[in-house]
């Protein structure tokens, strides 16, 4: 293929290499796009290996990080998940302290309800908007923020912060260095479509959106306070076990727009109940061998990854099969674990919508089962 062709192709990615994409509309539930599935599979597939790997040796050796690592690399394997292997060790080592810091903060605040609301309306309003840049920038952002919505809720003891802060950071690091690599072995892609990350336009996008006339800056606020109401909501019902996957549901499905955010509300739905069947038949067939689980959660990973861009229900019940599997993997039995993330996924949904219905953008009218544009 002539290189001309090739740019115009790449031209064509709705989750282009630049990260200039503003948004990212996700499928009806019986339709796959906008990405196609075999480069996104493929890109997911190498994505995972730097979790797999930390997989392969904490739970096949026992190791006292239970998984932390691993969790690290799954958070920063997202940012840059669109671009060619050089930018995407950029983004990942960019994000890495960001990712480690939130996780510290989740475990000092995870023990105090009030400290836990107010750090995370505060990280949910700048994750939020992000949005008023690009998607990969929002998908940085969102990234930090889905590191806080865990560590506040997995109960860590506040002895272990500086753990929480190093594993996790470990983890990031773990994967820059594998996509440093990938691009000294021979992907030697570049940016395309506009040169990637351009700070002078970030802060411009940043200070025009700062108005309540902006989208970007009501969902700023819409996503914060929705957060914020999910981990109250945990605290408020008792749900001290996994009542961080209300807050979780929220930061994956809440979107600018109204439309799109009813949409991943279904396909939310939809996609948590075939992975909590996954998970559960999985967690019973490998009991208790932790290699056979470490591949079973790097096989999820690599399907969240690629499927994210291609259908997200399917999306959903990859990466609920990864939490449930997890779960288990400490010592939890995978029905209470099922159970547990099905409550608070329905809770963390009728948070999401009820958002909307509060305060909705001016002028726009919810269409939950309208076929999405590819990109704008």
């Amino acid at each position: 293929m002539a290189p001309t062709a090739q740019r115009d192709l790449r031209a064509m990615e709705p989750f282009n290499a630049s990260g200039t994409l503003e948004r990212l509309h996700a499928s009806p539930l019986l339709a796959f796009g906008p990405s196609a599935a075999g480069p996104a599979l493929r890109r997911g597939a190498l994505v995972a290996v730097p979790v797999g790997a930390a997989l392969l040796w904490e739970l096949g050796t026992g190791a006292e990080s239970k998984g932390a690592i691993a969790t690290g690399a799954l958070f920063v394997g997202f940012p840059g998940l669109d671009a060619p292997a050089r930018a995407r060790a950029a983004w990942q080592a960019a994000v890495t302290p960001l990712v480690g810091i939130a996780a510290a903060l989740g475990v000092l605040t995870g023990p105090s309800a009030p400290q836990s609301v107010a750090l995370m309306l505060l990280v949910g309003i700048a994750a939020g908007y992000c949005f008023a840049v690009s998607l990969r920038f929002s998908i940085a952002g969102l990234s930090v923020a889905l590191a806080l919505v865990v560590s506040q809720g997995l109960g860590i003891p506040i002895s272990h912060t500086l753990d929480a802060l190093l594993f996790t950071s470990l983890g990031g690091l773990l994967q820059a260095v594998f996509s440093l690599c990938v691009f000294v072995a021979g992907d030697r892609e570049e940016e395309g479509g506009g040169g990637g990350w351009d700070t002078r336009a970030a802060v411009q996008a940043l200070s025009t959106n700062l108005t309540l006339r902006s989208n970007s800056a009501r969902h700023a606020l819409r996503f914060g306070f929705a957060l914020a109401a999910g981990v109250a909501a945990y605290w408020l019902l008792g749900m001290h076990e996994h009542g961080f996957w209300i807050p979780l549901t929220i930061l994956f499905v809440l979107r600018p727009e109204e439309g799109e955010t009813f949409r991943r509300l279904i396909l939310r739905a939809v996609g948590t109940a075939i992975g909590l069947l996954v998970a559960t038949a999985l967690s019973f067939w490998l009991s208790d061998d932790g290699v056979a689980l470490a591949l079973a959660l790097t096989v999820a990973t690599a399907f969240a990854y690629g499927l994210l861009t291609v259908q997200y229900a399917l999306f959903t019940a990859a990466i609920t099969t990864y939490a449930v599997l997890l779960a288990d993997t400490l010592g939890e039995p995978a029905w209470h674990a099922a159970g547990q993330r099905a409550i608070a996924t329905a809770i963390g949904i009728a948070i999401a919508g009820a958002t909307f219905l509060l305060w909705s953008n001016p002028g726009e009218r919810t269409e939950p089962l309208a076929p999405p544009d590819a990109a704008r």
